[in-house]
């Protein structure tokens, strides 16, 4: 791993546990074991580190939500994205936690998650064509997307609480859930 990798790391795990404003450069610095000139080498200051942190993670979850999509079929694209971006923040707590109580908090710049929208033009494509082909109700794009997203981390948080012994038939039917609240008619 990089040192650049290894700092931004490091400030992940520090901020999901402590917050942003808890985390020092000396912390991190301290914690991540790279020197002060590597570091500022790569960054100018604790919230150069974080912009990157939060764009590096809005691209990861733009990414992922769109993989291995098939080519027609709308209802498989949404679980399969659907499916994505769960076992994502399954699999990666820290993602998880940075996009709960990091990537919403104030403390990030509107600037900067506008910046980040950059990453979710795939999913707002997607989105969009099914409210032209009139499969989904004709509603605020963001609006969807929030919602959406809102329903995984409901489910990611309901799997937590479970202790990882969430049955696929449940993922299914939150799919299935959220799927019939954007149709436009009724299956």
């Amino acid at each position: 791993m990089s040192k650049k990798a290894i700092v931004l790391q490091t400030t992940l795990e520090l901020i999901t546990k402590q917050g942003i404003r808890a985390t020092s450069l000396s912390q991190i610095i301290k914690t991540s074991g790279v020197a002060n000139g590597t570091l500022y080498h790569h960054f100018k200051n604790k919230e150069e580190i974080i912009s990157e942190l939060y764009l590096m993670l809005s691209q990861d979850f733009g990414t992922v939500v769109m993989r291995n999509l098939p080519e027609e079929d709308t209802k498989k694209q949404f679980a399969i994205m659907w499916q994505n971006l769960f076992y994502y923040f399954v699999n990666n707590p820290l993602a998880f936690i940075f996009s709960e109580q990091i990537a919403r908090s104030p403390e990030i710049p509107t600037s900067l998650k506008n910046q980040a929208r950059q990453y979710y033009k795939d999913i707002e494509a997607f989105f969009r064509e099914t409210i032209r082909k009139k499969e989904f109700k004709a509603y605020d794009i963001l609006v969807m997307e929030e919602l959406f997203f809102g329903n995984v981390v409901s489910l990611v948080k309901l799997y937590e609480n479970k202790g990882g012994n969430l049955k696929e038939r449940c993922i299914n039917q939150a799919i299935e859930i959220s799927w019939k609240g954007f149709l436009k008619k009724a299956e």
